[in-house]
């Protein structure tokens, strides 16, 4: 699948804004300065690009930016009496990303999210027998879609692949939501997907009128203690909540949500 023009720049334009994308612009105008040998111009920028660099990199930063994504909605536990063991009928998990490796199991190609949001569906889907697992993902730059390569992972775990439907057209999250509203119509259903993600989707849902029971998975700040140590992993929280944040401006300035949203 050929993904649009504007899929495309909404990424590139994700990626520029992200913490190590900010600090390589920083640390790429002082290489600038010093080639145009202006090394005390350089020094502001480069300093700019390492101070922030170890900034984004601390778990405390990190976390601060993440939580308050995370937080939206609690780990959804389904209990031995609990009523949705009877209205719920669907277990949709949002796509993520993959790629299709030569000679890996299905499970290995999956990226982190893609792959905290199956087993989390799985878990919940074989507490609901007759639910059926909807696993959601178009194809961008593989051979195979998100859903097909989740699909495949998820009858390698064990699931029953007679309980699982695909939606594999999708390339973002409003595309998903008004795929699945095609297939769950007014039915009850459980959505999966990482946490940090929950409140864009959530939201994006209820704007199709559908009432989604949210079951994050994948929490990325779980109040370790600060080191002032400098790890990638922080890095790269703080570049899923940035994007998010984004996510979120962006939905609102096209209309696809709105702050009054249930």
């Amino acid at each position: 699948m050929s993904a649009p023009l504007g899929f495309i720049l909404k990424k590139a334009v994700s990626v520029a804004v992200t913490p190590l994308g900010l600090c390589l612009l920083f640390f790429a105008a002082a290489l600038i300065y010093a080639l145009m040998r202006r090394p005390r111009e350089a020094v502001a920028p480069c300093t700019l690009g390492a101070v922030l660099l170890y900034i984004f990199s601390l778990n405390t930063v990190a976390q601060l930016m993440i939580t308050p994504l995370e937080r939206q909605y609690p780990p959804l536990h389904i209990a031995a009496t609990d009523p949705l063991k009877e209205r719920v009928k669907w277990v949709v998990v949002l796509g993520s990303g993959h790629w299709t490796g030569p000679n890996l199991p299905a499970a290995a190609n999956l990226d982190e999210s893609a792959l905290f949001r199956l087993v989390e569906g799985i878990r919940l889907a074989r507490q609901l027998p007759q639910a059926v697992l909807v696993l959601s993902g178009g194809r961008y730059r593989d051979e195979q879609s998100n859903a097909q390569v989740m699909a495949t992972a998820a009858t390698d775990l064990g699931f029953d692949p007679a309980r699982i439907l695909l939606e594999d057209t999708s390339l973002d999250t409003h595309d998903e939501a008004m795929r699945i509203k095609d297939i769950v119509g007014a039915d009850p259903f459980i959505l999966v997907t990482s946490a940090v993600h929950m409140l864009r989707a959530v939201k994006l849902f209820e704007q199709q009128g559908l009432t989604p029971l949210p079951a994050p998975a994948l929490f990325q700040a779980k109040g370790e203690p600060e080191t002032f140590v400098p790890y990638p992993d922080n890095l790269h929280t703080a570049h899923l909540a940035i994007h998010e944040y984004l996510g979120l401006a962006w939905a609102f300035v096209r209309g696809q949500i709105s702050l009054s949203s249930p």
